[in-house]
């Protein structure tokens, strides 16, 4: 009886210590302190879940004793994970406050290169993932950035398909920065971006950031006319799938698809995109076709955040890179001087990203990505009456020549780590960052078929062969102190290292003396300051001050009408010495070039006014440049400008913007930019055919050639849930040719007038959203140029023309 009462009393002890716990806790909103209902609550070690009601409630019961795992999520906000320890028979309350998620993915993108309204004292404009996906439908980034004020885009196609070009404040797109996921996307030799080659990359866009001016652009490459900040999707936590079609004019089509999990236990999620785009062109013998790939894997951890990114396409696309004379356009306007049909451009350039955050405390937080970018192509062309020797196919300089196919191939590799520490201190934010990198491409030319008889042409012959190496180390502070809860200061100092390799292999008649090699190397300290004060809650005033330099890129580095790929061409460089390999010139070796890097002092003064139906913006800027590699005027073979020092320039202008919410369900949006590029002091030393002799020519006083004198843009919009609808004017002044300010050498101004319609349909057939969009461009039928160049040897304007009235329609089903 006695050890029975004994095994009665400790069953009922070892059931009370067994007895669980209770975790009673709320959701909500950390700036409003608003409830969350339906937010997602996870015990992850448990493997158990709730929701939290209208109140932003929930509740656990009986849960065992220990230390557990709870995480929160909700559409919208960052994940909150936290330890929780739960005692037996007692309730442990907790509340759980969200954080907006202000910038996508939660911390790993580089934080510092965003700008942020009424704090950062910079210029910038933000695109929303509304308008993405009210305005895109199939064309590349540029043309999707046309209604940001002072930035100018165009297609050499005329449609916005294949090359794409984007100017701001009367820079080309390789004076601006473009980052994706705050990875540095220019090409490190020629600084371009080729946006041909991720094709379809806004269907995988959150949004976008345009920082007008130096600003306070952070990472490997300097900016002068701006940094372009893409951020793609990542917090997608509802699963679904999207399947989407378009058609349209010249032939236009896309297809594609999305899948993605949603959040799997608060801690994982994958989305893939794939999809083609195809089109004609509208200028003769101009398609395109393109294959774009996405996919992001994530996991959410209970510090850390890790992000992997896959993403690229392949193209093939027909050349329109050069321009065509005035007189040929008035005839045909969609007249392309490239005939030869196989002139094509074959690229694929795959990317891979590896973001991770961790957050050592809650006010300290360290990310790091590792990045690799692969790419690999060429483009065919056909030359006629080119002379053998150049091409290797004749021993000696005879004068032989014929007509040919030949193809420049390109190979490129680029490794990368970007990192950054951020502490949320008492008086702002503090960030120290580095960016390293490292570079190498492969150059070769083949020749694929020759006119008449060539013994020594085989299958694997190049012509020539050269390599590149560039190599950079970036560290930088950034300070955005609060003087004052209405005065933020910031501060920034930053530093690069950059070294470039050069040499030719040896191929073809790329030998001895016609072999060349060099290394440059450039050091660049850039400081930047900036003020904002809130005058009022509607308010703020900024102005700020910022230096900036830039390396040459590697085409200004060669001659300004030819390259490395053309035999006996040389360097730009003072100095050449000759090196011997067993008695024989082996190679020549080039130091201190000609070209000089660019520096610029960018001085910027703004005022912002926002209330809840009002948003209104103006600047001046005053950007006073040294050593500006500008058009000189005149194109290379392959259509491209050449460029070269001018001593000093000036660009300064006026920028302005509204944004207006009107009765009615209606929006009005606009834009003003005026400009003034010029010469402040530059004389071009310039030979003339005729006479045998070198000019002078003084271009001081005289605009700088190729941006426009004024953009416009006005968008009336009409929204409702189930249909949206806008018309956009845009208006661009006149572009010289040339710098001579010849008015008969313009691209005439233009205006043009798009519209867009978008019908939803909601739960139909099981499906959760069908959306209906027509895109009708250049309404009325408007022929005009985007822009050209003046041809002083033929006496002529040349111009890329713009598409005439055209169309786009297309469906996307969310299932």
């Amino acid at each position: 009886r006695i050890a029975f009462i004994i095994f009665i009393l400790t069953a009922l002890i070892g059931g009370l210590q067994a007895q669980g716990g209770t975790i009673l806790g709320v959701v909500l909103d950390s700036q409003t302190s608003q409830p969350l209902p339906s937010a997602n609550i996870l015990l992850e070690d448990l493997k158990t879940g709730t929701a939290s009601d209208d109140n932003g409630e929930f509740i656990f019961k009986n849960v065992e004793p220990g230390k557990h795992l709870l995480s929160v999520s909700f559409v919208g906000y960052e994940i909150f994970k936290t330890d929780v320890v739960v005692k037996s028979g007692q309730t442990t309350k907790i509340t759980v406050k969200m954080q907006p998620t202000l910038l996508p993915g939660q911390g790993v993108v580089i934080v510092a290169t965003r700008a942020r309204e009424r704090e950062t004292p910079i210029v910038f404009s933000n695109i929303s993932e509304e308008y993405i996906k009210e305005n895109y439908t199939v064309q590349d980034i540029p043309m999707l950035l046309t209604e940001i004020p002072n930035v100018y885009s165009y297609a050499d196609a005329g449609n916005p398909m294949g090359y794409t070009y984007l100017k701001v404040r009367g820079f080309d797109q390789s004076r601006v920065g473009v980052m994706i996921n705050g990875i540095p996307l220019n090409d490190p030799e020629d600084h371009q971006v080729y946006w041909v080659d991720m094709p379809d990359f806004a269907e995988s866009l959150q949004d976008i950031q345009f920082q007008r001016g130096v600003g306070s652009s952070i990472y490997g490459v300097s900016t002068f006319g701006g940094s372009l900040n893409l951020i793609t999707r990542r917090n997608i936590m509802e699963p679904g799938s999207e399947v989407f079609l378009n058609y349209g004019s010249y032939n236009t089509r896309k297809y594609g698809a999305k899948v993605q999990t949603g959040l799997i236990n608060n801690s994982f999620q994958l989305h893939l995109r794939f999809s083609r785009l195809l089109s004609d062109g509208y200028r003769e013998n101009s398609g395109t076709d393109m294959i774009a790939y996405y996919a992001t894997l994530s996991r959410y951890g209970k510090k850390s955040v890790t992000h992997l990114n896959v993403y690229g396409g392949k193209e093939i696309t027909h050349a329109a890179w050069e321009a065509s004379p005035e007189d040929s356009l008035k005839r045909n306007h969609r007249h392309n001087p490239i005939t030869y049909p196989n002139t094509i451009d074959n690229f694929s350039q795959p990317h891979l990203e590896l973001h991770h955050s961790y957050h050592l405390s809650k006010t300290l937080s360290l990310n790091n990505t590792l990045f690799y970018i692969h790419g690999k192509g060429y483009y065919e062309s056909y030359k006629k009456e080119r002379n053998l020797w150049e091409y290797g196919l004749a021993p000696e300089d005879t004068g032989e020549e014929s007509d040919l196919i030949r193809q420049k191939w390109v190979a490129k590799d680029q490794l990368g780590w970007v990192g950054q520490v951020v502490w949320q201190h008492a008086g702002g934010e503090l960030t120290f960052g580095s960016y390293l990198s490292r570079f190498h491409s492969n150059h070769w030319g083949e020749v694929d078929w020759v006119q008449v008889p060539v013994p020594k042409l085989k299958s694997d012959f190049k012509y020539y062969q050269y390599f590149g190496d560039k190599s950079y180390l970036t560290g930088y502070l950034n300070e955005l102190f609060r003087l004052t809860p209405r005065v933020t200061l910031l501060g920034n100092l930053y530093y690069q290292h950059i070294e470039y390799n050069f040499h030719h292999g040896a191929a073809g008649n790329f030998r001895g003396i016609y072999r060349h090699r060099f290394r440059v190397k450039y050091d660049f300290f850039n400081p930047r300051f900036g003020v904002n004060y809130n005058l009022t809650s509607r308010l703020n005033i900024f102005a700020n001050a910022s230096h900036s330099q830039r390396e040459p890129a590697d085409k200004e580095l060669y001659d300004v009408w030819q390259g490395p790929d053309d035999l006996g061409v040389n360097p730009l460089f003072r100095n050449a010495d000759t090196v011997y390999q067993n008695g024989r010139v082996d190679h020549i070796n080039w130091s201190d070039p000609l070209v000089k890097p660019e520096a610029l002092w960018d001085y910027e003064l703004g005022i912002g006014y926002a209330s809840s139906s009002l948003n209104l913006k103006a600047n001046l800027f005053w950007m006073d440049f040294k050593n500006e590699l500008v058009p000189y005027g005149q194109v290379d073979e392959d259509g491209f400008p050449i460029r070269g020092n001018a001593h000093r320039t000036v660009h300064r202008g006026v920028e302005a913007s509204l944004r207006w919410q009107l009765p009615s369900h209606l929006e009005l949006t606009g834009n003003y930019a005026l400009n003034d590029n010029y010469f402040q002091d530059f004389t071009l030393y310039q030979y003339d055919g005729n006479s045998g002799e070198t000019r002078e020519i003084d271009y001081s006083g005289k605009t700088i050639a190729g941006f426009p004198d004024v953009l416009t843009n006005l968008r009336l919009s009409y929204r409702l849930p189930q249909f949206s609808a806008s018309l956009h004017w845009q208006y661009v002044g006149k572009q010289y040719l040339d710098n001579s300010e010849n008015k008969s050498r313009t691209v005439p101004a233009h205006k043009v007038v798009n519209a867009n319609f978008i019908y939803r349909i909601r739960n139909v057939l099981g499906i959760k959203k069908i959306q209906i969009h027509l895109q009708l461009n250049n309404l009325f039928n408007e022929k005009y140029y985007t822009a050209g160049y003046y041809d002083e040897w033929q006496e002529k304007n040349f111009y890329w023309p713009a598409a005439e009235y055209n169309w786009i329609a297309g469906v996307r089903f969310e299932l």
